[in-house]
């Protein structure tokens, strides 16, 4: 198709790795907002890259006219996270969401759920020209799970998440201490 990747590179914010906002500001001022087919950012990183300020570009690729598909392979568990996909698609642009469904549902590899604010978009553009993986096991495993878990059922498991939480943090830290790591 003739697109060629532009890369931003990360910046080392303390113990962190971050997406550099200032330098993709300048690259869609640079390139113009015509010549991008879009920006993908990720809520899905492992330490220390910490998922991106999806808001942010969500903000800029607003200003700029830009799409945005965001990679939430894993944060669909994750309630901070769906809290600022959530907030992007009400600050700024995002297109579409794609998000795991074996991180996210416990079931086997292969499947996506791709959603986003504008549902004819989905409907119209993604459905009619995203051909998916041609099986319908996919589909089957996240329906058999989700009416296997009930609503209360997945809400108690991403409680059980949070909970977690604290003493994964006590853990760590007595590992980290134990090794003069912080």
């Amino acid at each position: 198709a003739g697109l060629e990747p532009v890369v931003i590179e990360n910046i080392i914010d303390g113990d962190a790795v971050r997406t550099d906002m200032e330098a993709l500001r300048k690259q869609l001022e640079k390139i113009g907002s015509d010549n991008v087919l879009g920006v993908l950012s990720t809520t899905s990183c492992f330490a220390p890259r910490v998922p991106d300020d999806v808001e942010a570009i969500a903000e800029l690729c607003a200003t700029f006219g830009v799409a945005h598909v965001i990679n939430n392979a894993y944060g669909l568990q994750c309630s901070k996270i769906c809290h600022k996909v959530d907030q992007a698609c009400r600050r700024g642009r995002v297109d579409a969401i794609v998000q795991s469904t074996d991180k996210n549902l416990m079931v086997p590899v292969g499947g996506a759920i791709i959603t986003g604010p504008d549902r004819k978009f989905i409907e119209e553009q993604v459905s009619q020209t995203y051909p998916g993986r041609a099986s319908m096991s996919p589909i089957l495993d996240v329906f058999l799970t989700l009416m296997s878990l009930g609503a209360s059922g997945y809400a108690q498991l991403r409680k059980q998440r949070i909970d977690l939480v604290a003493e994964f943090v006590q853990t760590l830290d007595k590992v980290a201490s134990k090794y003069g790591e912080r």
